[in-house]
């Protein structure tokens, strides 16, 4: 009898409790979800905190460590602000101090002292002593110390380069504080396309100096649907640029009609047009036109002739070759050297044509000291567009 007792006790308590878990797995009575769906992560006032990817995580230092930089257009750059306060007690340092490869800059302020992360032209961390100007305004330091109780700000850069969608960029502070040895800023920014701009690159291929080729660009904004272009910069040489503007409804699309070329003289093939709208204060937008552009002329080896190591007592010849690309008949009406590193009687040069050539020949004299061999050959042309090209060498005597 008392077995049968245990065993009905035991039967009765097994089914209590899975009646009590099933009501637990039940969540909430929610209208359209069905049974045992938990109830999602959010409130009334948005994300719950301490959630993943939410801007209000922090640590002992910063109250925030992760930061939602928000939308931006364009190039533009996002910029953000962390705050920090030393809880330790004591003096502490910040060393190593790494931005990712998105993190443009990150400028420090500690109390009254000044400092930048900078990327370019290499990645350093340097002292900004305000108040001064010249070299010793920016001091290279290997740390920046944060004395107990300070408090201070890091200012973060994010350039968005035209990106559109989700960019992130981090920066990795390594400290001496024993319970935060490591702390990572992150922060994240969004890029939008205030324009459609179609094509997104003009490539006008090969062409020469007296060709004339034109393009046509249509440029919308998916944002604002009707906007106005006020103004462009000026585009440079070798542009003639119109534009005008249609509607479809409430969407207007503004046509860019562009010409590229004759050049008259030499010239980088294609630029930047950069356009100016009414909208937030005149955003801007750039058409960017490619082109590989033949000059009037080529010259081989180039604007610099490398001479490498001169024998002493030998004497060394080389050669420049100017070849016209319009049939002219090349001339050198002077020749003559600028910024030599020896006297000019162990330097000269000769011309002569070869076909449509004009070939130079600069010799450098047996009789050279031994020494830096440097300086530019200055050769003024007959040319009707190029009239005077500058030569760069330089060489050892040894």
């Amino acid at each position: 009898m008392n077995c049968k007792h245990h065993v009905l006790g035991f039967v009765a308590a097994l089914v209590v409790g899975s009646l009590s878990l099933a009501q637990e797995t039940k969540g909430p009575d929610t209208k359209g979800e069905a049974p045992g769906k938990p109830a999602p992560l959010h409130t009334p006032m948005g994300p719950v905190k301490g959630a993943a990817g939410n801007p209000q995580s922090g640590n002992s230092w910063f109250d925030v460590t992760d930061m939602d930089l928000g939308t931006h257009f364009g190039h533009e750059e996002g910029v953000g602000t962390f705050r920090f306060k030393n809880p330790t007690g004591k003096a502490i340092a910040w060393k190593n101090i790494q931005g990712s490869c998105t993190c443009t800059r990150a400028v420090f302020t500690v109390g009254n002292r000044h400092y930048e992360l900078i990327s370019k032209p290499e990645k350093q961390l340097v002292r900004v002593n305000q108040g001064q100007s010249g070299p010793g305004a920016r001091e290279v330091v290997q740390q920046i110390t944060v004395e107990d109780g300070e408090e201070g700000t890091v200012e973060v850069h994010m350039e968005m380069h035209g990106v559109t969608g989700p960019r992130q960029a981090s920066l990795d502070i390594h400290t001496t504080d024993e319970n935060l040895p490591q702390i990572k800023l992150k922060w994240h920014a969004t890029g939008a396309q205030m324009f459609v701009v179609s094509p997104a690159e003009v490539n006008l291929n090969k062409m020469t100096w007296n060709d004339t080729k034109e393009f046509t660009v249509t440029v919308t904004s998916p944002l604002q649907r009707d906007f106005n272009i006020k103004r462009m910069d000026d585009a440079g040489k070798g542009f003639d640029v119109t534009w005008e503007k249609s509607m479809n409804g409430d969407q207007a699309t503004w046509t860019i009609h562009g010409k590229y070329g004759p050049i008259d003289g030499e010239a980088a093939g294609g630029g930047v047009l950069k356009f100016y709208s009414d909208i937030q204060g005149e955003t801007s937008f750039l058409v960017r036109v490619m082109a590989f552009v033949q000059g009037p002329l080529e010259v081989k080896p180039g604007g610099f002739l490398p001479l490498g190591q001169i024998k002493k007592g030998v004497e060394l010849k080389k050669e420049i070759v100017f070849e016209p690309n319009d049939g002219t008949i090349l001339k050198a009406t002077k020749l003559s050297f600028d910024k030599l590193s020896m006297a000019e009687e162990f330097v000269s040069v000769s011309q002569r044509n070869d076909g449509g050539k004009l070939i130079l020949e600069l010799v450098i004299s047996a009789q050279a000291p031994q020494g830096l061999m440097k300086g530019d050959l200055v050769v003024e042309l007959d040319h009707p567009l190029v009239k005077e090209k500058r030569i760069m060498f330089n060489g050892f005597v040894r």
